[in-house]
């Protein structure tokens, strides 16, 4: 019996698509980043979304390779990506705010971006599949 990630074929093929794109935009964005990338200030707004970038590129490689050779701890790795990519966009949203930079009109980009995280952690977990081993009658009490 193949190892099962998920309960359906398609929640995999859907998630492996999505974590395609992830890996294409955030790679091309720490690229991005990397060229104003400076030492002057370690904790510049540069710099962390350098950081940042990068981690969710990493997280994302390492989930598609996860799905695609169906690791055992594949829902963690997505849980971890997508808990990383929610902190990446709450430290934007936090930066805008302590900035004053945050207008009216972002609340509807915020509001599809924290739905879309929202939305893939509730698939990521729900539809994983659980294997039940249920114990025969003459089995319970033995030790193995």
């Amino acid at each position: 019996m193949k190892k099962q990630i998920f309960k359906y074929k398609i929640i995999g093929v859907l998630l492996f698509i999505i974590e395609l794109f992830i890996l294409i935009l955030f790679s091309y964005g720490s690229y991005d980043s990397f060229i104003e990338f400076g030492s002057d200030k370690t904790l510049s707004r540069e710099n962390m979304t350098f950081v940042f970038a990068s981690m969710i590129a990493f997280t994302a490689m390492l989930s598609i390779i996860s799905i695609l050779l169906r690791f055992r701890k594949t829902i963690l790795i997505l849980n971890v990506h997508y808990s990383i990519i929610l902190f990446f966009f709450l430290f934007a949203l936090v930066e805008l705010i302590y900035e004053n930079d945050y207008f009216i009109e972002d609340n509807f980009k915020f509001i599809i971006v924290f739905s879309i995280i929202f939305m893939l952690l509730f698939i990521t977990n729900f539809f994983k599949y659980r294997n039940i081993d249920f114990l025969e009658i003459e089995d319970l009490g033995k030790l193995e």
